[in-house]
């Protein structure tokens, strides 16, 4: 438990410490400030006052005095503040209640202090600091400040601007625009001064129209700011937080997701205590239909049962004597199979498919009787909750590496998309498991097309996420570490699997049996066979679970190997169309597989 909370709580501080790294402040507009009556009408702003202090790294200490004549009692005043690619911060209006509202877009301060609304003249003192990021052009260096916006929207009386500079700040391009949304001033209301000198600039002007905005401009050389806010700090997040989910992971994995070491061991014959009915349970804790199949061969060997193939993929099953002597579930298995059918007679095809269903809930229970002790278990709770919480993890880097990428040219980021890569980065997770811990328990075929499927499934999202990155930050370089990290990520959550001590012994004979019938030694293959007359049939249960019936038919194909009394090839003139006079190894192992996929498709 202690564990899962250190986690929760490292998955909390990745994005909080990397917002940090970019400061406290809010986010919002360039925009100057504009003021506007709320519930009191129309007043009167008689003087504008603003001084300003350039800092070296790029940021305007700002204070306005608006001083206004209000003709009737307001409620509230509105003074809109900056907003746009940049930060503000530090904002206070002094001796006044206000609240300042905050957005990318129209931002404001709200005084609501009815002593300072009252009628009559009142001076509000506005003060804020504006931190602008560094540019990303290398050939220059930018100033450009609005210092009044066009969007003002009360005449003024009187305006007086004094913006301070860096002693070192060149003066040769400075220049100053002013005039009605952006058209330049040309009744000159304004007087404008650089003093080199003084490291100043001074603004003055009288009888300004609404909708007047002065802007302040010039082009420095490359690198005179110095320690400007920098988007590069999102790079510096993505690559924390994608090497820190491989760390994590790594320790959750030596933790509780390792397997018990187990001696590897050959394994030639069927492996003592495990039916293939109980293949699929053993790897996924499910008993599946082609496992209830493998079953019914195994009846059919043992003459509880005859399989007739009266037409092609056409197939009844005759019954034989009953399992009187076997556990619970075979007998249960066979009472459902022929619950009002006589010996000698036979279901028919329409009856096979519900009835082995029904086969499959009822022994599922007694399949999972066996393996009810911790040891016996093919997934220990730690791990499998270890593997779901490394899947979120690596979805919520993904997600917040999409997220942070827009950080590093001053842009909003897509929250939406990012919670969507997130998403999809967990599921595409989760399938890739289930891809993988189905190969053990599936075909050789349809295993190897399962995992493929799911690597690419879970290829999509971090390339998108990769994709985004790039595109957002133009930083290539970032994409080959993003996609080995992603891919070391899943692949301990794939392998964040902990099984049982007994099923990991279980596990290691199944997998050896499955390599020796896919690749067969002639000397052992004989010398079983002279010792069991059934081996080959006994064996073939297991190659067809395993989608391996050809590879282990083909190494008896030069030994005497009996026809199986138990399945009849009834099709009518079939031995003549297939010019077959005695089938081999292949042809039974071919017609068992094609019993077993009519009904499993």
């Amino acid at each position: 438990m202690t564990v899962l909370i250190a986690i929760v709580l490292l998955v909390i501080a990745l994005p909080l410490a990397a917002i940090a790294l970019a400061g406290p402040e809010e986010v919002i507009s360039d925009t100057a400030v504009s003021a506007e009556g709320v519930q009191g009408g129309a007043f009167e702003v008689t003087d504008y006052d603003l001084t300003a202090v350039v800092g070296k790294d790029h940021s305007y200490t700002v204070e306005e005095k608006i001083s206004v004549n209000i003709p009737d009692q307001l409620q509230s005043i509105e003074f809109a503040i900056p907003s746009g690619n940049f930060r503000i911060g530090e904002i206070e209006v002094e001796n006044v209640r206000y609240e300042a509202k905050t957005a990318s877009e129209a931002s404001k301060i709200v005084i609501s202090d009815t002593e300072k609304l009252t009628k009559g003249a009142h001076v509000y003192t506005i003060k804020y600091k504006i931190r602008e990021y560094r540019d990303h052009d290398s050939s220059k260096d930018m100033f450009y400040f609005n210092v009044l916006l066009p969007e003002w929207k009360q005449p003024i009386g009187k305006v007086a601007i004094n913006v301070s500079f860096p002693e070192d700040f060149p003066f040769d391009d400075m220049q100053c625009y002013a005039g009605q949304f952006g058209v330049q001033d040309a009744t000159n209301k304004i007087k404008f001064k650089a003093k080199d000198s003084k490291h100043t600039v001074s603004i003055k002007g009288e009888l300004i129209p609404e909708n007047f905005g002065i802007t302040l401009k010039a082009q420095l050389p490359d690198g005179y700011w110095e320690n400007a806010l920098d988007g590069s700090w999102s790079i510096t997040a993505i690559t924390l937080m994608m090497t820190g989910l491989s760390l994590i992971l790594l320790i959750m994995w030596i933790i509780g997701g390792r397997d018990p070491r187990v001696k590897r061991e050959k394994v030639t014959r069927p492996i003592e205590g495990l039916t293939p009915v109980e293949l699929g349970y053993i790897f996924n804790s499910e008993v599946r239909t082609r496992d209830v199949l493998n079953l019914l061969l195994q009846f059919a060997q043992k003459g509880y049962l005859t399989i007739s193939e009266y037409e092609p993929k056409r197939y009844k099953l005759i019954r034989g004597k009953a399992p009187v002597n076997e556990e619970r579930m075979y007998r249960n298995a066979f009472k459902i199979l022929f619950e009002d059918v006589y010996k000698n007679r036979a279901l028919s095809m329409d009856k096979i498919g519900p009835r082995v269903e029904k086969i499959r809930a009822a022994i599922t229970d007694d399949v999972a009787a066996g393996f009810t002790t911790s040891e016996s278990l093919p997934f220990t709770p730690l791990s499998r909750a270890f593997r779901a919480v490394g899947a979120v993890l690596l979805g919520l880097t993904l997600g917040f590496s999409a997220m942070f990428s827009y950080y590093y040219d001053y842009r909003t980021p897509n929250y939406v998309e990012a919670l969507l890569i997130a998403i999809a980065g967990a599921a595409a997770s989760m399938l890739l498991c289930k891809a993988i811990d189905g190969r053990d328990s599936s075909t050789i075929e349809s295993g190897r097309y399962g995992e493929l499927l799911g690597a690419i499934i879970f290829a999509l999202p971090v390339l998108y996420t990769v994709f985004r990155v790039v595109k957002n930050t133009g930083k290539p370089y970032e994409a080959l570490p993003m996609i080995i990290a992603s891919a070391v990520a899943g692949f301990f959550i794939v392998i964040m699997r902990a099984r049982g001590k007994e099923n990991a012994v279980l596990v290691n004979k199944v997998r050896r049996l499955r390599q020796f019938i896919s690749h067969p030694t002639p000397k052992e293959v004989l010398e079983n066979h002279l010792a069991d007359s059934d081996y080959y049939y006994d064996m073939m249960l297991y190659a067809l679970a395993f989608g391996a019936e050809e590879a282990w038919a083909i190494s008896f194909l030069t030994l005497d190997v009996p026809e199986p009394e138990w399945y009849s090839d009834d099709i009518e003139g079939h031995a003549f169309s297939n010019l077959r006079v005695a089938p081999t190894t292949i042809d039974y192992a071919r017609d068992l597989r094609s019993f077993i996929r009519t009904f499993d498709n």
